[in-house]
């Protein structure tokens, strides 16, 4: 999801996300979410991304935030799946364990994992 407090970068002028409300992204901030209504905006938001044209920079710049960062649907994941798949990453020696992995290196991994996104 786009974040509307910072300017935005190239890529996400081309995102599928642009204008959507942020709590589909990240939640409701009023009230708590049960649990089916949480599964069903994620859903959705997910949904969203597997169309977006600039998923993969969008899952980039997230994968290289610190963790404490990372919340809401960006790229098609969760944080907790994020997490997942750097985890991954570090036990397979893709990226450093002790590290953040370069922006560089997790956009050619995201590449060989999307195939059919965007590269630019």
């Amino acid at each position: 999801m786009l974040n509307t407090t910072t300017a935005t970068t190239a890529w996400e002028q081309h995102a599928t996300c642009a204008g959507t409300p942020i709590e589909l992204w990240y939640g409701p901030d009023e009230r708590p979410e049960s649990g089916h209504e949480a599964y069903w905006r994620r859903r959705h938001a997910k949904t969203l991304c597997t169309q977006c044209p600039v998923r993969t920079q969008c899952l980039a710049d997230e994968l290289i935030q610190p963790r404490a960062d990372q919340h809401g649907i960006r790229g098609g994941m969760t944080p907790r799946e994020r997490e997942q798949l750097l985890a991954t990453w570090r036990r397979d020696g893709l990226i450093p364990a002790d590290k953040p992995a370069s922006s560089e290196t997790v956009r050619r991994l995201l590449i060989q994992k999307f195939p059919t996104a965007s590269a630019s």
